[in-house]
Formats: C-alpha cells, sequence, structure tokens
C-alpha cells in the first residue's frame, strides 16, 4: 500500500502516491483547541473566575468565626449561598438581555463594595443581622463569570472551524473547576492562618475583577447573545422561550428534564461527599477522610481530562444518561467497598470520582445546546441554581439517613439516586455532530 498506478496519456502507466489520512496524534483534541485564537485568554479567564467561589465560602466561614461563634459563621455562609442562588436566573437574564459590560462592571462594583463593608462590620464587632445582610448581597451581586465562562466556550466552539472542540472545551472547563475546588480552599485557608483572615478576602476582590476584565476584553465577548434562528416547525415551548416567555428556559421541556437529572446528579454526588467521612468516623478511619475526598475530585479532574482527549466517543446517543450510570456504576463500588474496609474504600474513590467532572461538562454542554436562542447564559445560570438545591438537599437528606441508618445504608441509596437522573435525562439530548 502507500503506491498506485496511474494511466498516462501515451497509454503507459507510472506509479503514483496514494493519499492517506494523517496519522492521528497523541492528544489532538487539545492541541486542536489551544491553537483557537483567544484560547489562552478565555483558559485564564476560566481559572480566575472558578477560583474566588471555590474560596470565598471557607473564607467567609474563618473571617467571622475570629469574633464569633461557628454557627453564627454557618449561617453566613449559608446566606452568601442562599443570596447566590436564588439571584442567579435573573442575573443570567440581565446579562442575556442586556448589554454584559455595565451589568458585569455594575455586579463587580456591588460585589466589592459588599465585600468591603461585610470585612469591616465584622472587624469592627457590628451585629449579626448587618453580617447575614452584608453576606446576602454579596451572593447576590457576584458577577456570573464562571456561567458565561460555559456560553463563551459553548459559542466559540460551535462554529464549523472548531467543530467536534465543545466537548474537549467543557471537559477542559469542568477540569479547571474541579482544580479549583481542591486548590482554593487550601488557598483560603492558607492566607487566613499565616497572614489574616481578610487576606482570602482581597486575593477573591482581586482574582474577581481580573476574571470580569479578561471576559470584557476577550476575543469576540458577548454584548448580548445571539437571536434565536427560527425553526421550520418550532415546538409549541421553544416557540414560548424565544418570544419572551416569562418563564425563559424553563418553557423548554427538555431542559426542564436536563435540571432536574442535573439536581438529582448534584444530590447524589454530595451525598458521596457528606457519607464519606461519616463512614471514615464510623468505623474508627477518620484519617482518611480527606484522602477520600481528595481521591475523588483528583479522579473527577483526571477522568475530564481523559474524556475531553476522545470528544467522539459519546458523540452520538444519550451522552448524559450513559455517564449518570457509569457514575451509579462507580458509586455502587463504593457501596460494595464499604463492606469490606476502610482501605478498600479508599482504592474505590478514584472509580466514583472517574466520571463526575464528565458529567458535569456533558450537562452544561448539553444546557447549551437545549437553550433558546439569547437564553443560554439564564439557562447556565438555571443550572447552578439547581446545582446549589441538589447540593443542599443531598447533604441535609444523607446525613440524616448516614445518622439513623448508617453510612452503608446511605451510601446504597446514592446509586439509585443517580440511575433516577439518567431515567430522567434520557431523551434529552443536545447537537449531534
Amino acid at each position: 500500500m502507500g503506491r498506485e498506478s496511474a494511466v498516462r496519456a501515451d497509454g503507459l502507466t507510472e506509479p503514483t502516491e496514494q493519499t492517506e489520512p494523517p496519522p492521528r496524534r497523541f492528544l489532538a483534541a487539545y492541541r486542536r483547541l489551544m491553537d483557537v485564537p483567544g484560547f489562552w485568554r478565555l483558559a485564564s479567564t476560566g481559572m480566575a473566575s472558578k477560583l474566588p467561589s471555590s474560596m470565598v465560602g471557607l473564607s467567609l466561614l474563618l473571617l467571622v468565626a475570629r469574633d464569633h461563634t461557628y454557627g453564627t459563621a454557618g449561617l453566613a455562609v449559608s446566606a452568601l449561598a442562599v443570596g447566590q442562588g436564588v439571584t442567579a436566573p435573573l442575573r443570567g437574564r440581565l446579562v442575556d438581555r442586556l448589554a454584559s459590560y455595565p451589568v458585569l462592571l455594575g455586579f463587580l462594583a456591588a460585589y466589592l463594595v459588599a465585600a468591603a463593608l461585610l470585612v469591616l462590620v465584622v472587624s469592627g464587632g457590628g451585629p449579626v443581622r448587618a453580617i447575614l445582610a452584608l453576606a446576602t448581597i454579596m451572593g447576590a451581586s457576584a458577577p456570573p463569570v464562571g456561567v458565561m465562562m460555559r456560553s463563551v466556550w459553548h459559542r466559540s466552539m460551535s462554529s464549523s472551524s472548531n467543530a467536534g472542540l465543545l466537548a474537549t472545551a467543557m471537559a477542559l472547563d469542568s477540569s479547571m473547576m474541579g482544580t479549583a475546588l481542591i486548590s482554593g480552599p487550601v488557598l483560603a485557608s492558607w492566607l487566613s492562618l499565616l497572614l489574616s483572615p481578610v487576606a482570602p478576602f482581597a486575593v477573591v476582590g482581586l482574582l474577581t475583577a481580573a476574571s470580569v476584565g479578561l471576559l470584557i476584553n476577550s476575543p469576540g465577548p458577548p454584548s448580548r447573545s445571539a437571536q434565536p434562528t427560527r425553526p421550520s416547525q418550532p415546538t409549541r415551548s421553544a416557540r414560548s422561550a424565544r418570544s419572551g416567555h416569562w418563564l425563559g428556559p424553563l418553557a423548554s421541556a427538555p431542559l426542564r428534564r436536563l435540571m432536574a437529572a442535573d439536581a438529582l446528579f448534584v444530590m447524589a454526588v454530595t451525598a458521596v461527599d457528606v457519607v464519606l467521612p461519616i463512614y471514615a468516623r464510623e468505623y474508627h478511619a477518620a484519617g482518611f477522610t480527606g484522602l477520600y475526598l481528595g481521591i475523588l475530585s483528583i479522579g473527577s479532574v483526571l477522568g475530564s481530562l481523559a474524556l475531553g482527549a476522545v470528544p467522539t466517543l459519546l458523540s452520538h446517543g444519550p451522552k448524559v444518561s450513559v455517564l449518570l450510570c457509569v457514575f451509579a456504576a462507580g458509586a455502587g463500588a463504593l457501596t460494595l467497598a464499604s463492606g469490606m474496609s476502610p482501605l478498600v474504600v479508599l482504592l474505590a474513590c478514584p472509580l466514583a470520582g472517574l466520571v463526575i467532572g464528565c458529567t458535569f461538562a456533558a450537562l452544561r454542554t448539553t444546557g447549551g445546546d437545549l437553550a433558546p436562542g439569547g437564553r443560554i447564559t439564564e439557562a447556565m445560570s438555571w443550572l447552578s441554581s439547581l446545582d446549589m438545591v441538589g447540593g443542599a438537599v443531598g447533604a441535609a437528606l444523607f446525613a440524616h439517613i448516614a445518622a439513623d441508618q448508617g453510612s452503608r445504608a446511605a451510601l446504597l441509596l446514592i446509586p439509585a439516586a443517580a440511575l433516577l437522573a439518567a431515567a430522567i435525562g434520557w431523551n434529552t439530548r443536545g447537537r449531534q455532530p
């Protein structure tokens, strides 16, 4: 192979080279992604936007707990989360419907002022009500850069020249989120304990301002989302969403099913994070707690990067539900391991965490595909809000079950929640290549 005979004009033949497809390069998808114009600015913006959200909760806890009880500090963190979660869809809608520059800058100004006042009130021994109010305002005014980055990746990779790179970009975004969730709390605690409880807030403010500045100056930054392309026979839900229905993305039935699957998935993931420390304490292996959670996170990051390298692996079919079933299998392996020993559980943690990041990426990719035109940031914001709802329900419910019935009984229910999410999201598919 490699040479063929070609017929010349005089009837004789001469050998010619056969055209063969170029060989596949290792990590070709990531190499192509890095060749996209503006990639490094987008990647820097993505990482800068994720670190503050992973730092701010612990930073607030350590700041308030310096002069108040941990109960008060916990309430402040809850107020921050409530403010952020309840207003996320509204902030996403404002970004979609108005010029994003002034909206982002307005949120940034309010966020920095609220953070500065919060530090001053806590340092001055102010009343608890003022602390809780400022924490709520801080959460409600957080610039939605992290959510917008998913929209930016989705839009940047949707052109014909970048075909096939969206899954890789979203996998990279998910792995950066996993990295931030590991490094953010470490950085916050280090700054608070070695320098001052105020130091993490200064870093959070600087990183938030930097991420807003990078996003505004990124190639082709969003001023307003693109208007929808009207299909030949739009569905009723699509017509409602595109015509400015007050429900916005929630007018789309497939997107509602995806959001329900997302909430159940986050509930299951949070359950793993909550139940494993209880299991370690119950079986006299408290020293394994940090290792359990760390290896879960590392497995998630590595799994995201691995699937991003082969984006065509799940390019057809119900990608989200397949990944949810794989997660259910990993959680089932964790449940079986819990009946053996804490060390076997440690060995099973990478399996349980392997597709967590991939599933988050697939949920975001599919959510972007299903979002009505002009509503993609709002759709991503709804997914973020439901992440918080699912996490809160998962933490409370599974902690109660573990305390009442034992950690192994709680672990047994986690695969069931994941399989229910897979069933609900089975027919929700994004754009096919």
